[in-house]
């Protein structure tokens, strides 16, 4: 399972993206920084699971300042004592205000606000000690010549907090740290340490060093969030004190949000490790196979789940198993798979995707419907409930995105980087011989009528991971201007039936899978193009790539980030009710087994995806007595909304007609 997990990047940093060529695949760090001794560094989302549920039992967000009964002072800059040598605050009415962090002539661009911290309170104020300010004033090359030349150290010390009902507890903060050297300018070390004392401040007998890993010239994320484990240096007392210290030259550290959290004796938290997703699906038929959120019956792969869970409990757990339940749209549960047992688990320990999996016994969907996964992780004492998450298994639909829309990505995005003719792509997995009878492809509602979008569909040994795709490989074209129509409908829909003898394009398993590649041409900025993208699921290594037309390369996405993911371009296929046939059928068979209808269950609007159809149709809604309590008829020249919120919870007969030819589906309205 090597190439599981593997994420591709390319570099991004700020909103300006630092590229490189994608000639050969590069894997991200493991993880963004190594944490320290007692210290762990979270991602918000990370924060929110493992103590989400949990009340501090002190805290700090700076609303008002720095508090009264919190020392500041005592600082000293280039050995010598200064009071300039301090923290700040910087809030909604402070010059400058909380939308500026670091003001130092190397901290960015001269003379510009730098970006400030991005915690969760930052909009009511934060406090930083600049030392790159401190030093040049803001100007560069002025070293020494700021209000408190470095090196400096400069302490900001809590006031009394009473711990004496708490001895399993934990300190967190959001720090902002960009480092360059340490105690005595020494780069091997960093400036940011954390002093503990438990006799009101008179000593500080315990210290701990953050952000060693992070490289010189490097910061952490502008949203890192720290988690030390205090209880054996402070838990317990009563006369607590906290010293966020300062000792080295350049940058800066920004802070805001502390607390301190009393960490219950029985509690699993999911969480990323070492690059691997909280929960993961990893599909068959091999490693390395794209995940496919849509799928169509003829195609359905096994499927197989992994997560990775810590130990966020005082106490250590036995027993402990993960448990994925399936659920189909009537909820049924249709299957439950489960991991080995882990007999004990010790407090902080992690147990990851290696031990806790279903690869022994894999699912393989057996029936169109739309799914839902629950992932729980139990041991003797405690559980942990993932949320749910969906999957489709539809007539003749295949894409990579889980009907999920969470952002859009094009042409459009950065025309110094992009520019005309930038592509981006998905691969599409097969199982068996296909026949594609055209594509959709979904537009956010930023894209504007006269852009240019073209499609080509090639077999998957066509991207050779430097110059693109190979044309002798494609096996299917089209090209659209960008209308009114297709922008207000949000897709553009491409044909692909021949137009003699009305055959779709044969897609054949030996090759393994298609890659759907989009080119998108703005006019220079002029027009915007953007892609609907889901970010659900990481996209496995090699299932997409991008290429910046203005730089020349091709990349596979940005480190850290699934702005670019999986792309809503859903590829219209042969039915399974009816594969054999829909290798030789009709025109008009084949544009009616297109038609499908989603979102199923509903309980406000379902909507007619008419797919390479043409002409009118009758729809007609029958509930489970055989009375029909709706019907209506629609052109299927657009995507067409059938409003259900006025009908009762329950089962219902969709009939979709044209002629003598016509399609049913079942629909749960709840």
């Amino acid at each position: 399972m090597s190439m599981k997990h593997t994420t591709l990047i390319m570099a991004l940093a700020f909103g300006s993206m630092s590229a490189f060529a994608q000639n050969a695949d590069r894997t991200a760090p493991m993880e963004r920084t190594v944490a320290d001794d007692v210290v762990k560094h979270l991602t918000p989302a990370q924060m929110e699971a493992i103590y989400g549920a949990e009340t501090p039992v002190w805290s700090e967000d700076f609303a008002s300042g720095i508090p009264s009964t919190w020392l500041t002072s005592g600082g000293t800059a280039n050995g010598a004592s200064d009071t300039d040598a301090v923290w700040v605050y910087r809030g909604t009415a402070t010059t400058p205000n909380n939308t500026v962090g670091s003001r130092g002539g190397y901290a960015g661009a001269a003379g510009t606000a730098q970006y400030p911290i991005t915690s969760a309170t930052a909009s009511n104020g934060f406090v930083i000690f600049d030392s790159d300010f401190l030093d040049n004033a803001g100007i560069a090359g002025n070293f020494g010549n700021g209000l408190a030349p470095s090196a400096q150290v400069a302490s900001m010390v809590t006031d009394m907090i009473d711990l004496t009902n708490y001895t399993v507890i934990d300190l967190m903060f959001t720090q902002y740290y960009r480092r360059f050297a340490g105690p005595g300018s020494s780069q091997a070390v960093p400036a940011t340490y954390i002093d503990f004392s438990t006799d009101g401040g008179a000593t500080f007998p315990n210290s701990v060093t953050l952000n060693s890993a992070v490289a010189v010239n490097s910061s952490t994320a502008s949203n890192d969030i720290v988690s030390v484990s205090a209880g054996s240096m402070i838990g317990g007392h009563d006369s607590v004190k906290v010293r966020f210290r300062w000792d080295g030259d350049y940058y800066y550290w920004q802070i805001d949000d502390i607390s301190i959290i009393n960490t219950p004796a029985n509690r699993l938290s999911y969480t990323d490790y070492n690059g691997a997703p909280a929960q993961d699906i990893v599909f068959g038929p091999a490693s390395g196979s794209s995940r496919m959120g849509i799928t169509s019956l003829k195609q359905a792969r096994s499927m197989s789940f992994d997560c990775n869970i810590i130990n966020s409990g005082s106490a250590a757990q036995s027993n402990v198993k993960l448990t994925v339940n399936i659920f189909n749209s009537s909820g049924s549960n249709v299957q439950s798979l489960s991991s080995t047992t882990i007999s004990t688990m010790a407090a902080g320990d992690t147990a990851n995707w290696n031990t806790l999996n279903t690869y022994a016994t894999a699912w393989t969907p057996s029936a169109e419907d739309a799914y839902t996964f629950l992932y729980t992780v139990t041991s003797d004492s405690a559980t942990a409930v993932s949320d749910t998450f969906n999957f489709f298994v539809t007539d003749s639909l295949m894409s990579m995105d889980f009907n999920s829309w969470d952002n859009s990505i094009g042409a459009s995005s950065n025309t110094t980087q992009w520019g005309d003719g930038a592509q981006m792509n998905n691969r599409h997995d097969l199982v068996g011989d296909e026949m594609l009878w055209g594509t959709r492809v979904y537009l956010s509602s930023s894209t504007t009528a006269g852009a240019i979008l073209e499609i080509g569909v090639y077999d998957s040994s066509a991207f050779d991971g430097s110059t693109g795709m190979d044309p002798n490989k494609l096996v299917a074209y089209g090209q659209r201007v960008i209308t009114t129509t297709d922008t207000a409908q949000g897709f553009v829909r491409f044909d692909f039936t021949d137009p003699t003898t009305g055959r779709g394009v044969d897609l054949l398993n030996s090759n393994g899978a298609y890659f759907y590649n989009l080119t998108m041409y703005d006019n220079q900025g002029g027009d915007h193009i953007r892609i609907r993208n889901d970010q659900s699921w990481g996209k496995v290594s090699g299932s997409g790539y991008m290429y910046l037309a203005a730089l020349g390369n091709w990349y596979s996405g940005y480190s850290g980030s699934r702005s670019f993911n999986n792309l809503w371009i859903r590829a219209i296929a042969c039915p399974a009710a009816n594969a054999a046939a829909c290798m030789t059928t009709s025109l008009d068979e084949g544009q009616l087994e297109g038609i499908t209808l989603m979102p199923n269950p509903a309980n406000d609007v379902v909507h007619i995806d008419f797919g390479m159809a043409m002409g009118e149709f009758n729809v007609t809604l029958i509930d489970m007595t055989g009375k029909v309590v709706k019907a209506e008829s629609m052109l299927a020249s657009s995507d067409s909304p059938v409003y259900v919120g006025d009908l009762n919870a329950g089962m219902y007969m969709v009939q979709v007609q044209q002629a003598d030819v016509m399609k049913t589906f079942k629909l749960s309205v709840y």
